[in-house]
């Protein structure tokens, strides 16, 4: 019986939700008709007649329109709310050139500019941590470079065990208490030379690795917030779009 009740339930849900669904794709779709016609009135009542709730797609659609139409009928204020909400939750939004008239390219994409930083900090980043840069070459692989985590990663290798075998042979062929080394003493002094110079060049590729981590880091944060220029393809050409952090 309790299962029967359940899917009568869902069956409700999923009968209220069809026409739901149904009435807001056509809703869009003759606001969208009433946009290219030039309709911008009728195109803003089609978008307000939209019932929540909706899926962010279909809400960033009609946020869309609102704010084209409230453009060509003079409301810049109104407009510009409205596509900063589109922005908000499409971040890479764009408005077709094909369709879309110079001057809306142009309002759409100073908006765009001059919320930058905003739309900005909603644009979720790859976590870094600065503390992997301590322990070369993870600091390389997390910046993406791929080349210096190999050599970084194999040099270290071949200079640990060259480092670690020459110092293994040394407390084998000398004697802790006076050094000798014995019949060993010509290949040891070889040996005590190679000890030391791989010892230094690991501590070197060490500081090294630490050092182009941070530095790497701290490129691709400039690199997230710089300035931003890109051409938008119109009918007469191309609307050059600067985007950043003034």
């Amino acid at each position: 019986m309790m299962r029967a009740r359940i899917a009568i339930a869902a069956l409700a849900v999923l009968a209220l939700a069809g026409p739901a669904a149904a009435d807001t794709a056509g809703l869009l779709r003759d606001a969208n008709a009433a946009l290219g016609a030039g309709d911008w009135q009728r195109a803003e009542q089609l978008a307000r007649a939209l019932t929540p709730p909706l899926e962010p797609a279909d809400r960033a659609e009609a946020h869309r329109i609102l704010g084209l139409a409230a453009f060509f009928l003079g409301r810049l204020a109104d407009a510009e709310r409205e596509l900063l909400a589109y922005m908000k939750l499409d971040l890479d939004a764009r408005l077709d050139p094909a369709v879309t008239p110079p001057e809306a390219l142009t309002f759409f994409e100073d908006v765009r500019a001059r919320h930058a930083a905003e739309l900005r900090a909603l644009r979720p980043r790859p976590r870094r941590s600065l503390a992997l840069n301590l322990l070369p070459p993870f600091g390389q692989i997390q910046n993406g470079d791929r080349g210096k985590a190999w050599a970084i990663g194999g040099g270290g290798v071949v200079l640990a065990a060259a480092n670690i075998t020459s110092f293994v042979f040394l407390r084998r062929w000398c004697s802790a208490d006076d050094r000798t080394c014995g019949d060993h003493t010509e290949g040891a002094q070889r040996l005590r030379a190679a000890n030391w110079v791989t010892g230094g060049a690991l501590i070197a590729l060490y500081a090294y690795g630490v050092i182009d981590g941070l530095v790497g880091t701290y490129q691709y944060r400039r690199e997230a917030d710089r300035t931003q220029i890109q051409v938008v393809p119109i009918e007469a050409g191309g609307l050059v779009v600067v985007g950043g952090q003034f």
